[in-house]
C-alpha cells in the first residue's frame, strides 16, 4: 500500500475510533472526569492530524506546489492549489496548532476543546479527505520508481 494511502486509511480508521469515543461519552463532565477517555480522544485526535499534515505533505512533494513555513501553512497552500476547498481551513488551520498542544504540551490541554472537536467536528476530517480524493490525482508510478 502506498504511503498516501495508508495515511488516508490512518484517518479514517482514526475517526471511526473518535466516533465511537463520542457515542460512549454522554456529557463534558463524564469526560472531563476520566483521564483514560481524555488519553484515548486526544492521542486518536493527534494521530488523525498528523496523518491529515502528512497527506498535504505528500501531495505538496509530489506536485512540487510552494513549500509552506509551517504545518499551518500545509492546508493554505493544498487551498490555494485547489485541491481542499477554502472553507475548511477554518477547521484544518486550527487543527495544525491543536497537534503541537497535543505533542508537545506547549499548554495545557484545553478537555472542552478537544470534546468539542470529538463531538461536533470529526466529520470535518471526512470532509477533508473527500476533498483530497476528488481533487487530487496521485502520478502514475513506473516500476523504476
Amino acid at each position: 500500500m502506498k504511503s498516501l494511502d495508508r495515511k488516508i486509511k490512518s484517518v479514517y480508521e482514526r475517526v471511526e475510533r473518535l466516533h465511537s469515543l463520542s457515542q460512549r461519552i454522554k456529557s463534558f463532565e463524564e469526560y472531563e472526569g476520566s483521564s483514560d477517555l481524555k488519553d484515548l480522544a486526544e492521542r486518536n485526535l493527534q494521530l488523525a492530524i498528523e496523518a491529515c499534515l502528512d497527506i498535504g505533505k505528500i501531495i505538496i512533494s509530489e506536485e512540487n506546489l510552494e513549500e509552506p513555513k509551517d504545518n499551518k501553512g500545509i492546508f493554505a497552500v493544498l487551498a490555494s492549489s485547489d485541491i481542499i476547498d477554502e472553507k475548511h481551513l477554518a477547521f484544518l488551520v486550527p487543527m495544525a496548532g491543536t497537534r503541537n498542544i497535543l505533542v508537545h504540551g506547549y499548554d495545557k490541554i484545553d478537555d472542552g476543546l478537544v470534546y468539542g472537536i470529538l463531538k461536533k467536528h470529526t466529520d470535518d476530517f471526512l470532509l477533508y479527505l473527500k476533498d483530497i480524493q476528488k481533487n487530487y490525482q496521485a502520478p502514475k508510478r513506473t516500476q523504476a520508481d
